[in-house]
């Protein structure tokens, strides 16, 4: 069978899809590559927020994929648009890398550096666990906006510090020994909505390639970044809500979820433990003020 993938055109995306891809092909599976920008991709005039609507960075994808152009997506799942398109199903949601952020610092940062970010969410939560610390917008992939910290300066003003999601990192596999680097405890910043996670996506008329891809899917991966998208659903939706949320499997089956939203006030915080889906939701929600 030929399998035509698609994805964003960053190495990050790349990365993300090989081992779907390697997968595939070691079916027997002949698998060809394409790669797509996007509009989120193509802005770079400030930072993103909750304005600027869905599908940021998964529409022209989307587009593609309706049209029969590629046969498969391969998204970072915090990307995706709660309401996905008619016809498309889960092809399957790989193991999830580390979903935590991590802040990464110059050798020669100050006691209170100057922190650059295009995340809402974290720019709200850090402002209230930093509060000596100044903030402003960054832009670009994970290699141009190390490269720019590497540098030091942003539009013409220094900077000594920027947060990245973990799994990026690591998923490049970057060397960050020149730079001082703090994985960031939950208790400062959860998370965004499946953060750490990968969606391959189809149409609900190829369940060849949904059945080809069985062997990947991670169904504990799959629940807990349900259950955190609903939590999202819950607040009103959007990429870009100051919401950080984080659902883990404990021992036995039952399930800790734990979120967070963040405004100009302050910060508020649910959290509930147990075995039904629904209710953890609805108890976190209310939590949050929904």
């Amino acid at each position: 069978m030929r399998i035509l993938v698609g994805a964003r055109g960053s190495e990050l995306s790349r990365r993300q899809a090989e081992p779907l891809m390697a997968h595939l092909r070691a079916a027997g599976h002949v698998v060809e590559w394409r790669n797509f920008t996007t509009r989120g991709d193509r802005w770079q005039d400030g930072p993103l927020d909750k304005t600027v609507g869905t599908g940021f960075f998964t529409r022209e994808l989307e587009e593609a994929l309706a049209s029969g152009a590629v046969d498969l997506l391969v998204h970072s799942f915090k990307d995706v648009a709660l309401e996905r398109p008619e016809g498309f199903v889960t092809a399957c949601v790989p193991l999830r890398e580390d979903p935590s952020d991590w802040l990464l610092l110059r050798r020669d940062a100050p006691e209170h550096p100057r922190i650059a970010t295009s995340s809402e969410r974290r720019l709200r939560f850090l402002r209230h666990a930093f509060p000596e610390c100044p903030f402003t917008w960054i832009r670009g992939n994970v290699p141009t906006r190390l490269q720019r910290l590497r540098e030091g300066s942003l539009r013409g003003e220094p900077f000594h510090a920027t947060v990245l999601a973990a799994a990026g990192i690591l998923r490049l596999g970057l060397d960050l020994s020149d730079l001082r680097v703090h994985p960031l405890p939950f208790e400062h910043l959860l998370p965004a909505p499946a953060q750490g996670a990968i969606l391959a996506e189809t149409r609900a008329d190829r369940q060849d390639i949904v059945e080809a891809l069985e062997g990947l899917h991670h169904p504990p991966t799959a629940r807990c970044v349900q259950l955190e998208r609903a939590v999202l659903a819950g607040i009103g939706g959007g990429c870009q809500q100051p919401l950080g949320v984080f659902a883990e499997i404990l021992p036995g089956g039952s399930v800790r979820l734990r979120a967070a939203f963040a405004d100009e006030e302050g910060v508020r915080r649910g959290s509930a433990v147990g075995p039904e889906d629904a209710v953890l939701v609805e108890r976190v929600v209310r939590d949050l003020g929904w």
